[in-house]
């Protein structure tokens, strides 16, 4: 499910005119599911997928721990890429599979550094 829902977040991402930089960022402090430009912004994005709201909603799984990680990961992936001082954000998709619909909710600044 998580690979379905990152391909729809990211279809969704590139309608809305972001252009995806990377996929699966990894690093020795993480991971980034998906990383994107956004004008001047370099936007970090994790997407969480759902079949069913049972155990709460999808944005909820990305906890402080889970926050620290992608900032972490996001600074190494700003000095391996040179890019000094920059503008960025981290944004949250949710890709919920409910009764054969796709329901996509793109949280922007859904927390910062």
């Amino acid at each position: 499910m998580g690979m379905l829902g990152q391909q729809h977040a990211e279809a969704f991402l590139v309608k809305k005119g972001l252009r995806i930089l990377a996929r699966n960022y990894r690093a020795k402090t993480g991971e980034i599911d998906l990383i994107a430009q956004a004008g001047t912004y370099f936007v970090f994005i994790e997407v969480k997928s759902r079949a069913s709201l049972r155990y709460g909603q999808p944005r909820e799984a990305v906890t402080q721990t889970k926050q620290g990680k992608i900032i972490r990961t996001a600074q190494q992936y700003i000095t391996y890429r040179r890019l000094g001082e920059c503008d960025m954000r981290f944004d949250v998709i949710e890709v919920l599979f409910l009764r054969d619909n796709i329901h996509i909710k793109h949280i922007e600044n859904a927390f910062w550094a």
